[in-house]
């Protein structure tokens, strides 16, 4: 239906309603800028009812807007969003916004959330706060196809697994072949839109050109090692503690039982000295695993005891979502790190290099990225302590291969120096971290 269509429908309702010429056109303008009917579909009409209106227009006009919005919808022959602009739920959101800004936003986000037609993040595809073309046009097109199985009856909102229902909608959608370009996805599209966006965000050439030799091989998911299990043996060991029938036991202080930090070192060979270490604080790898378990919601503590989560009890059952996961994340969960690791990555993917080297080529990156410390630029000797996270991180599963340096004997001077590679395991863990970067939802400060 065309905007002539849209303007008959306004003049109808006018020389009806001439005490809302005024909210009709407004309503018409915000619901198709001129472009027709086709704009108008169940989230565009929520997002102008219970989100801009408010904003944008005075108290005193809102019940009129309404009362427009839904003539104009009953003239264009969409009664059930003509019933949705009446209905109690836009009441209440409405009621909300009255009594200040930030309730009202937060009532519009709880309502538009419950009401089905939000796209859910899927495997395909998570969505970013920011986003490009292609991303917003496959967020309207999945809108749609939630709204349009929403009005067929084929999608209730509230109804037992409706979540799951609107998930498998999403990724039918995301994943359906798309006429043009041919044999391309709105998925595809969206991760080859940010992965362009990751190349051409880099504000140093060096960074760019690193970025751009890997690009290829991060338009689709990394796929596990052939042996997950093995893979990300550390985590699942304790993610194993802590599934055992009523958890495992945890210290007065918090810390995992010495009985259990003894098994790991001897395990995993994470011991050198003499003396056994007294508490999991003794142990580094131990510390960084819990870390790491409770920033991807793996495990929680329940008074003197780690227990497994229902998402840690589902990916610990899944060994190669587990490994995504792992191999995704950083040794924590700050920005400074997380850039840190991808440079690192990056490097360690063009070949063996000398630790020092390592250093010196990530150091005027993060400069260029405007990292600091204490209010001065940060230097080399900050960098030379940061590389050791994502070392530290990725040798907790057996990813780096590292040769040490060897020493003239009486006199210390260093006769062949320290380098660092990936294994072949490891590499396959820096592209799905680089991956997570480079293709995942688009928030401030990602991807630098």
């Amino acid at each position: 239906m065309s905007g002539e269509e849209v303007d008959r429908a306004v003049r109808r309702i006018e020389t009806r309603r001439p005490d809302l010429n005024m909210a009709v056109q407004s309503v018409a303008g915000g619901l198709t800028a001129g472009e027709g009917v086709d704009m108008i579909h169940q989230a565009a009409l929520q997002q102008f009812l219970w989100w801009h209106l408010p904003r944008d227009y005075p108290q005193d006009e809102w019940h009129g807007l309404v009362e427009a919005t839904a003539l104009l919808l009953g003239e264009l022959g969409l009664k059930h969003l003509a019933d949705l602009a009446r209905s109690s739920a836009t009441e209440k959101v409405l009621a909300v916004w009255r009594q200040g800004r930030e309730k009202g936003a937060a009532a519009f986000r709880s309502a538009h959330a419950k009401s089905g037609v939000e796209p859910p993040d899927t495997t395909l595809l998570a969505w970013g706060s920011i986003m490009g073309v292609d991303e917003v046009r496959a967020l309207d097109i999945v809108e749609r196809a939630l709204g349009d199985a929403i009005a067929a009856g084929n999608l209730v909102p509230g109804a037992p697994r409706w979540h799951a229902k609107a998930t498998s909608i999403t990724e039918a959608v995301l994943s359906r072949p798309l006429d043009l370009p041919p044999g391309q996805t709105l998925a595809g599209l969206v991760t080859t839109e940010r992965i362009g966006t990751w190349i051409d965000s880099a504000r140093h050439p060096t960074h760019q050109e690193w970025r751009s030799a890997v690009a290829n091989r991060l338009l689709h998911s990394i796929e596990p090692p052939s042996d997950p299990c093995a893979a990300v043996a550390p985590m699942r060991w304790l993610l194993e503690r802590a599934a055992e029938p009523g958890g495992t036991e945890l210290t007065q202080s918090n810390y995992l039982a010495r009985a259990t930090v003894l098994a790991a070192v001897e395990l995993f060979g994470w011991w050198d000295w003499d003396k056994p270490p007294h508490s999991e604080a003794d142990v580094h790898q131990l510390s960084t695993l819990r870390d790491a378990a409770n920033r991807l919601r793996l495990v929680r503590r329940r008074g003197r005891r780690l227990h497994l989560t229902t998402r840690g009890v589902e990916l610990l059952a899944s060994p190669d979502r587990l490994w995504a996961q792992v191999a995704s994340a950083a040794e924590d969960g700050e920005d400074f790190t997380r850039a840190v690791t991808e440079l690192v990555g990056l490097r360690l993917l063009q070949g063996r290099v000398e630790q020092r080297e390592l250093v010196a080529d990530v150091t005027p990156i993060l400069v260029a990225q405007g990292w600091s410390t204490g209010g001065s630029p940060i230097t080399v000797n900050h960098v030379s302590s940061a590389v050791y996270r994502p070392l530290r991180w990725w040798r907790l599963f057996d990813t780096i291969d590292e040769v040490e340096a060897t020493w003239e004997y009486g006199t210390a001077r260093e006769l062949t120096p320290h380098t660092v590679a990936l294994t072949p395991d490891g590499t396959r863990m820096v592209l799905a971290f680089l991956r997570s970067r480079a293709a995942g939802p688009r928030t401030p400060l990602h991807g630098l």
